[in-house]
């Protein structure tokens, strides 16, 4: 598979990135897997620091 350079998490609409998991009991559901779970865990720390670093130092939170 030839992957993309990700700098931020994509919309679910990229199928590159994320696999569906679909689930039929008694509610139908979906959910978004991404492929390659190092790459996502790497990108939400990168989406979480820009987060705090943006807000005032009384209203960051703990790490990720």
């Amino acid at each position: 598979m030839n992957q993309l350079p990700y700098t931020a998490i994509p919309d679910t609409s990229d199928s590159n990135y994320w696999e569906l998991k679909i689930v039929q009991n008694n509610v139908r559901s979906t959910t978004f897997i991404p492929r390659d779970k190092e790459l996502h865990q790497r990108l939400r720390v990168q989406a979480w620091a820009l987060i705090q670093a943006s807000l005032t130092k009384k209203n960051r939170k703990g790490s990720y």
